[in-house]
């Protein structure tokens, strides 16, 4: 039996050929490790369900929640409850079922093994490119502090873009999936023929999923982040001579760099060993026949799920706002009711060195700084923040 072959996204768009699955040794769980099993996934979707929806609420209800890096946050979040509930829930269902057979036939059984696996890998496509998109927000965010380059609208666009790509990478799925009898028993399986060489184009779009979601995201998500820590860490800031402003300063580049870091790892440990074992299936079929040993495939399928639980709760460990939010609605409150109006509004450190640059280059200039001085948060806000996200006045975003 090979267990992630229709339940994994990725695995099961290509999968190996399953014409000899019956051949295989059956690989059977004790009921204590299956119970194990079961437990970590009902762990892993409920943290899901819960943290990924409370993500979308928050932003949703709080007004000064709604800037632009929360809104390709909110992205990410939509993307996991995809995974959570067109993945997670199919894998959950198959352990607890111990076999991998399709049990829905005919017409409407191979519609829902096209889209089920379809949406799957839309998910996970929409997560990553959500993910470069945050990171080039927050480039901009540093290297042009006084000028917005992702606006509202602008977002909103790349935003539809990462879904039509997303889909654009998983339409392959749409032809290639079909279900198959063998032996008397209907499985949803990978079939390339006629248009495509069934022997090559498994592996030639594992390549391509590689490099597409994974290998070049990744690196440019870790190029830009270096580029940021790097600026930060040399920045030069406005009394630096001040033992408080130097402490501040380290402080807050301690706080950004941790946070950057633990996105991209968390990202590449999370998806690396599922890829590395798709490179094996198909690079090595003969060796790998029947799939590496079962409790491995299990560990690279847990790995790749558990990041869609993960990633709202970086935003907690590492945002206040989100913490505020979080306990507002697991208290019942309305986050406005835990000083989380925009009509009050604190800045970081980084956030008053800006605004008091702000400030020099207009008195420089010779313009009036009264308006800003009454507003100088308001007007120097379009720069988020480095931390994962900031507040920010609902009235700037109109």
């Amino acid at each position: 039996m090979d267990f992630p072959n229709t339940s994994d996204p990725a695995v099961a768009t290509l999968g190996k050929n399953t014409t000899n699955t019956l051949a295989c040794p059956e690989s059977k769980d004790s009921i204590f490790s299956k119970g194990l099993k079961i437990f970590w996934y009902f762990a892993i979707i409920g943290l899901s369900l819960l943290g990924n929806a409370l993500v979308v609420w928050v932003v949703r209800r709080t007004a000064r929640m709604r800037t632009v890096t929360n809104y390709f946050i909110v992205d990410v979040s939509l993307a996991d409850l995809l995974t959570t509930l067109f993945n997670m829930l199919p894998t959950l269902f198959w352990i607890i079922q111990g076999v991998d057979i399709w049990y829905i036939g005919g017409t409407f059984g191979e519609a829902l093994c096209k889209l089920f696996q379809f949406f799957q890998l839309v998910s996970i496509s929409c997560s990553v490119l959500s993910m470069a998109a945050i990171a080039f927000d927050r480039f901009f965010a540093i290297f042009r502090p006084l000028k917005r380059t992702i606006s509202f609208p602008r977002a909103k666009q790349i935003i539809v873009a990462i879904w039509l790509a997303s889909i654009v990478f998983s339409c392959p799925n749409l032809y290639a999936l079909r279900l198959e009898q063998i032996g008397g028993v209907v499985y949803c399986v990978e079939k390339w023929s006629p248009l495509f060489d069934e022997a090559k184009s498994p592996l030639a779009y594992t390549i391509a999923l590689f490099i597409g979601l994974y290998a070049l995201p990744l690196f440019i998500i870790a190029v830009i982040y270096t580029t940021v820590i790097l600026r930060l860490w040399s920045r030069t800031t406005p009394g630096q001579n001040s033992i408080t402003n130097r402490s501040n300063r380290e402080r807050t580049n301690k706080k950004v760099l941790k946070m950057l870091i633990t996105v991209v790892v968390v990202f590449a440990v999370c998806w690396l060993p599922l890829y590395v074992r798709m490179f094996l299936l198909f690079s090595f079929p003969v060796k790998y026949l029947c799939g590496l040993p079962y409790h491995m495939d299990f560990i690279t399928l847990y790995l790749g799920h558990a990041n869609s639980a993960v990633n709202p709760y970086i935003y907690v460990i590492f945002n206040e706002n989100f913490r505020k939010g979080f306990k507002a609605v697991i208290m019942k409150q309305h986050p406005e009711s835990e000083r989380m109006s925009s009509t009050k509004i604190q800045t970081t450190p980084l956030q008053q060195e800006r605004t008091t640059l702000l400030l020099k280059r207009l008195k420089k200039n010779g313009k009036s700084t009264t308006k800003t001085e009454n507003d100088g948060h308001s007007a120097f806000v379009r720069d988020k923040d480095p931390e994962l996200v900031i507040e920010e006045p609902s009235s700037s975003r109109h």
